[in-house]
């Protein structure tokens, strides 16, 4: 998590690099403290009158929303990395509608899959069932063998997700569109966008990690469809099983849907 992303840095880039995961680590640990005391609070002080037990469990839940939501923030960061860099670099070769990068595997942490999930389950019943499908499609035939699949938000070369989507596609872009249609094994990048958004990436992570909550690259397609897959009747959702340190509240069943 704390790898330069290029070995041409130089040993003094590779210095800078690290220290600016620090700062993004204590800043972000700060911050996402913070909104999760708010949202205690604010539960306490709208709870019942119960026993100081009762009312940590009803507190739990805005805390641990506190945090998913907090992901934004890392979102807004890498925006604003990248339009920094389209001021001031070389022009990336993105534009709508190209979706090559889209068909490549994609990760995301556990904060971003479940704020991702939770934007879904705000849609339309019958936009959430064929996002649903296409989730299912997606892991079956990935498990199958197949690679080089569109992600299961690409609708019409299209992210149907742009808004939450996570930080690897942000962070994504290239200077040669040509290179993405030939799925060339290099495609020319701006490393100090590159550096800037690793940065920030690894550092939020590790913010996360401290609190410790999961902050792991999962998959995808399979942790959104884990996030969405609801839990056995009475069993604690993904939301707070995440928020209680299990690992594998976005892992999917041995067995799918």
């Amino acid at each position: 998590m704390t790898s330069p992303p290029n070995p041409a840095l130089t040993e003094a880039e590779q210095a800078a690099f690290l220290q600016s995961i620090a700062r993004v680590r204590s800043a972000a640990g700060r911050a996402l403290r913070a909104v999760q005391a708010h949202a205690m609070q604010g539960a306490a002080a709208h709870g019942t009158d119960t026993n100081a037990a009762t009312q940590a469990a009803e507190a739990t839940e805005p805390a641990a929303q506190a945090a998913v939501d907090f992901i934004a923030q890392l979102h807004k960061g890498l925006d604003t990395v990248a339009e920094q860099a389209r001021a001031t670099g070389p022009q990336p070769a993105c534009q709508a509608g190209c979706a090559h990068c889209c068909h490549l595997r994609v990760e995301a942490t556990d904060p971003e899959v479940l704020h991702i999930a939770q934007h879904l389950q705000t849609l339309p019943s019958a936009d959430q069932a064929t996002t649903l499908l296409r989730l299912q499609q997606h892991v079956a035939a990935a498990s199958a063998g197949t690679t080089r699949q569109p992600c299961s938000f690409l609708v019409n070369d299209r992210c149907a997700i742009y808004s939450v989507r996570p930080a690897a596609c942000r962070k994504a872009h290239s200077l040669s569109a040509a290179h993405c249609a030939e799925q060339s094994p290099t495609i020319p990048q701006n490393l100090r966008l590159l550096v800037d958004a690793e940065a920030l990436m690894a550092g939020t992570a590790l913010a996360y990690r401290d609190q410790p909550l999961p902050a792991s690259a999962h998959e995808l397609n399979a942790a959104v469809l884990a996030a969405l897959d609801g839990t056995p009747l009475h069993a604690p959702s993904a939301l707070l099983r995440w928020y209680r340190g299990d690992e594998g509240a976005l892992a999917l069943p041995t067995t799918l849907p």
